[in-house]
């Protein structure tokens, strides 16, 4: 738009030129003192586009950049949530277990002389909250390090 605007005031400024050469009568002169105007106007408008065009392309840079940021930041908090909900979910389990082999702990304790079922079952559990805790203390370490 800006460029159509200047190529057309200059088109105006040299039909001025020419009226101005040619005129023979005043209100020809008046004629192109008009034209000149309109001219000028077309110039200065061409130029104010260009203004604008080059202040736009710079604000839509920093806001490219924004958008470019704001992606990490966005990526950056699900990462941190995904961390989170792991040690939750690490944490809630891991109380399950822990239940589960204080009511199993509970129930041998009833019986004299112990059951070797129970006893498996009671060792296997203890096996797999070692474990629990092991990724526990990885998934709160990420979890750290993210926050």
């Amino acid at each position: 738009m800006g460029e159509t605007m200047g190529e057309l005031g200059l088109a105006f400024i040299k039909l001025t030129k020419f009226e101005n050469e040619e005129a023979v009568l005043d209100s020809q002169r008046v004629r192109a003192a008009d034209m000149k105007g309109v001219a000028t106007a077309a110039v200065k408008a061409s130029r104010l586009f260009r203004e604008l065009n080059s202040q736009t392309v710079k604000h839509l840079d920093t806001l490219h950049e924004y958008l470019g940021l704001m992606l990490a930041v966005h990526s950056a908090f699900t990462d941190r949530t995904s961390a989170l909900l792991t040690v939750q979910t690490l944490l809630s389990e891991l109380s399950s277990l822990q239940s589960r082999a204080e009511k199993l702990e509970a129930a041998s304790s009833k019986i004299f002389g112990g059951d070797k079922s129970r006893s498996r079952k009671l060792e296997e559990l203890q096996e797999t909250i070692r474990a629990t805790e092991d990724a526990k203390n990885v998934a709160i370490r990420e979890y750290e390090r993210i926050k």
